[in-house]
Formats: C-alpha cells, sequence, structure tokens
C-alpha cells in the first residue's frame, strides 16, 4: 500500500490530474502486475506482438496512435517509435514511468482525453434511454495517421461513465438502462474505429469467468451482449488467480486480437 501511494502521489506532483479515478485505477493496475506478473506474461506478450506485427504492415509510418496506453503493459512503445515517425499515447492519466520513456524517446506524445466522450458531459435521461452514445472522432484531430491500436479499452469504456452516470441517474429498471447506454458506448467505438482512414488494431478482453476447484462459478459479459465477429485471434489471460480477488477463485478473461477492424462496417447486433 505504502508502494501505492507513493507512486501516486508522485504522479500527482507530475501533473496527473484524476477527476474520474483513472489515476487511481492506473496506480492500481500496477500493483496488481507486479504481484502476477508471471500470470499476466503470455497475454501481454501476445497483445504486444499482434500490435507490432499490425503496424509492420503499414504502408506509410507517419503517425502511430495508440488508444488507451494505460501502462504501456501491452504496448510496444520502443518498437513503435522506431518505426514511425510519430507515436501518440491517448488516455486519462499517465504514470510517471510513462512520462520519462515518452520524453526519452524524443517522438512520443503524450494526450490526456476521455476516449469514452461522454465523461465530463455525462448524457441527459433521454439519451440514457434511447442508448445514445456518442461517435468519438478517434483520429483526435491528427492529419497524418497511419495506424491505429485500441489497447484492451473497450471494455473499460463503459466502467468509468456507468460509475457516474448511477450517481446522477438512477436506473429505474433494474439496470437495464445504464447497460443498454454501456452496450451503445462499445458499439460507438467499435463504429469509430471501423471508420478511421488506417490500419485500426483492436486487443479487447470480453468475457469474464470464475473458477472455483476446476468448476465454472460465474461467466460475465465484458461488452454488455455486444458480439464481434471478427476474424481474430483468442486467448486467456489469467487476470487473479486464486487469492488475488477471491481466496478460493480464479479468474480469467477471454481476449481477442484482430489487426485491422475497419473491415466490419455492418450494423453491431447486441446490446
Amino acid at each position: 500500500m505504502l508502494a501505492e501511494a507513493l507512486l501516486y502521489a508522485r504522479a500527482r506532483i507530475g501533473g496527473q490530474q484524476n477527476p474520474h479515478g483513472h489515476l487511481t485505477e492506473l496506480v492500481g493496475i500496477w500493483a496488481r502486475h507486479r504481484r502476477q506478473r508471471r500470470a499476466w506474461a503470455e497475454h501481454l506478450t501476445r497483445a504486444r506482438v499482434l500490435c507490432l506485427k499490425a503496424a509492420e504492415a503499414c504502408n506509410s509510418r507517419r503517425t502511430a496512435l495508440v488508444l488507451g496506453a494505460g501502462l504501456l503493459l501491452d504496448v510496444p512503445l520502443e518498437q513503435l517509435s522506431a518505426l514511425f515517425r510519430q507515436v501518440v499515447l491517448a488516455d486519462l492519466a499517465f504514470l510517471p514511468a510513462t512520462v520519462r520513456l515518452a520524453r526519452a524517446l524524443g517522438n512520443v506524445e503524450l494526450v490526456h482525453t476521455d476516449l469514452s466522450g461522454c465523461l465530463d458531459a455525462l448524457p441527459n435521461a433521454d439519451a440514457l434511454a434511447a442508448a445514445q452514445a456518442p461517435g468519438p472522432d478517434l483520429t483526435l484531430g491528427l492529419p497524418a495517421l497511419d495506424y491505429v491500436y485500441s489497447a484492451n479499452l473497450l471494455s473499460q469504456l463503459p466502467l468509468y461513465v456507468l460509475t457516474a452516470l448511477r450517481n446522477v441517474i438512477p436506473d429505474q429498471q433494474n439496470g437495464n438502462t445504464h447497460k443498454a447506454f454501456a452496450a451503445s458506448l462499445v458499439r460507438a467505438h467499435l463504429a469509430s474505429l471501423a471508420a478511421l482512414p488506417c490500419p485500426a488494431c483492436l486487443v479487447a478482453d470480453t468475457l469474464e469467468r470464475g473458477y472455483r476447484a476446476g468448476q465454472l462459478e460465474y461467466e460475465a459479459d465484458l461488452l454488455y451482449g455486444v458480439r464481434l465477429d471478427l476474424p481474430a485471434e483468442t486467448w486467456a489471460w489469467r487476470l487473479a488467480p486464486r487469492g488475488e480477488i477471491h481466496p478460493d477463485m480464479d479468474v480469467e478473461r477471454l481476449v481477442i486480437g484482430a489487426p485491422d477492424v475497419r473491415a466490419m462496417l455492418s450494423p453491431l447486433p447486441g446490446g
């Protein structure tokens, strides 16, 4: 706990803000990764390899954009920096190690932005009931964009929005209204990726399973009913071996990795 508190303090002293709790969450992920480095290794390696392979296939290499850069655990930043003239990392907050690495590489820019498009302007009751999430411009206005990587972001986008919404607009339909809006956030991100003028690589966790004594205890849909019909790799992420979250339960997530989702132009079912 002391190491986490010190890291959080250094980030705040370094100018990072925490308006939606994202910095707190980053520090928590940092601490969990320290405890579960071995369990997470295969997942993170597969994500980094897929990201780099998709990047190397780009014909033009001016600017690469990483959406949800986070701690860079699943981002091969040094290799991307060597491939592209510029790399832009987009997220709500960054820890000091990321800031230092970006400065050292010289061609890496950090952009603080809400990739859901909702946190600073929550939907009103009508928009919430209609499940109308905004369609964010994922180019971030970059004029020479040649590659985009959505890094384990898709399932995370609704979490902060739902927390904020529940504080101001209670759900009167047993959670269905909020869940429908969460699904619309997922669809909006996918549609915005598909509309990009460059390859859009996607790594996303889609399903969580808890096992007790080797038997399935629960299963949770992380995308709120939205189905991804993509030619993609799939693998399991050992998110929380026994004792990390539950004293007698192992938790894993199913992850998909697609090198370019732009071909996905038809409306997404579900939600």
